[in-house]
């Protein structure tokens, strides 16, 4: 994949999940809450920063693991519906977007 053709899919990917209602910020941009978006070689990958609300560090009643998991299916669903190859990170629980071939 070229890289042209990653910045389009890092595009489309970006626009796919802010149309979809999804803050989604640049994985440079430490200070703000919400998906992290982040270009690679052959691929985008997306993971997740909660905000202070939902942090578990900061309430007792905060339950990461499950909000996590279904930010995850959402994101999964959508950009699948939207024509991309999907698949979950295990080591990291980042999203790996390609294009299909």
């Amino acid at each position: 994949m070229t890289a042209d053709a990653v910045e389009r899919l890092l595009a489309d990917v970006c626009g796919t999940l802010a149309r979809a209602g999804f803050d989604v910020a640049s994985a440079g941009d430490e200070g703000s809450p919400g998906l992290r978006v982040r270009r690679e070689t052959n691929s985008v990958l997306l993971g997740w920063v909660p905000g202070s609300g939902l942090d578990p560090a900061g309430r007792e009643d905060a339950d990461f693991e499950s909000i996590h998991a279904a930010l995850g299916s959402a994101v999964l669903a959508i950009l699948a519906q939207a024509g991309h190859a999907v698949q979950v990170d295990r080591e990291s629980g980042e999203v790996r977007v390609r294009l299909l071939a």
